[in-house]
């Protein structure tokens, strides 16, 4: 038996990285499982990884920072495997900058997608979760950024802090219909957004991401990166019954940048 067995589960931000990472664990763990992302061809190879193992997956691109996008995420998850149990608000980006240069763009690309984006995935799922005894599972996707601040990164960090805030009152408003509500605050996560910035290349939304090479070699002296599967692992307990009875929880999962 696997730990979530029956369940069915939303992930955002599910094409690349952590939320792939958590499509594939969930999937082998018995949910049925709904990906979502802005870029649609890679969430037919995660629905086709999933199927050949033999899981349950489907999948619909959208933008988050879209309420009518999140709506539609939400009614083609039940419409397709029959509720929403659990929902990973994994969608996010970075868009670093010093204070004194960062744009009005690239504050608001990082808030309305980490933020504002949980917010309309949340409200989307709310009539499915509101129910009695739903006993439904959210998880948000944060960073310890979030709970020391980085230079360079007030969008990001304000962002993520938020987030801490948010679940805490989703945990309070929907704990009468058994509903958990928490935040794995992550710390180094090999990802496209933390590889060499001069190097991988790598464009999301029509700007290069990554860290520059002397601030992630900086870090790699400090902790040893976790892969995404790593990531994934600290998700699947607060979206199975061992964690029934934790919510309104931020989980430090950072190897000991912040302690």
């Amino acid at each position: 038996m696997g730990k979530l067995d029956g369940k069915v589960a939303v992930i955002t931000g599910a094409a690349r990285g952590i939320g792939k990472a958590d499509a594939l664990l969930f999937a082998r763990e018995g949910a049925a499982v709904f990906v979502s992302d802005i870029d649609e061809s890679p969430l037919t190879e995660v629905v086709r990884e999933i199927a050949a193992v033999g899981g349950k997956a489907d999948a619909c691109a959208g933008d988050v920072r879209n309420p009518e996008d999140c709506r539609k995420i939400m009614d083609m998850a039940a419409e397709k495997f029959g509720t929403v149990d659990i929902l990973v608000n994994n969608a996010g980006l970075t868009r670093d900058a010093l204070i004194a240069r960062m744009t009005e763009a690239q504050w608001d690309m990082c808030v309305d997608i980490s933020l504002k984006g949980t917010f309309n995935c949340i409200k989307a799922a709310s009539k499915y979760m509101m129910k009695p005894d739903h006993n439904g599972r959210i998880i948000n996707v944060a960073s310890v950024a979030g709970l020391m601040g980085n230079v360079g990164q007030i969008n990001y960090s304000a962002a993520k802090s938020g987030l801490i805030g948010l679940s805490k009152t989703v945990a309070r408003e929907w704990q009468r219909y058994g509903v958990t509500c928490n935040v794995v605050a992550y710390g180094f996560v090999d990802t496209r957004l933390t590889r060499e910035k001069e190097t991988q290349q790598e464009q999301v939304s029509g700007e290069a991401v990554g860290i520059p090479k002397k601030v992630r070699d900086m870090m790699l002296l400090q902790v040893k990166p976790m892969t995404p599967e790593d990531a994934a692992r600290p998700v699947l307990f607060l979206a199975s019954d061992d964690a029934a009875f934790i919510t309104g929880h931020v989980l430090n999962v950072s190897a000991g940048i912040y302690m």
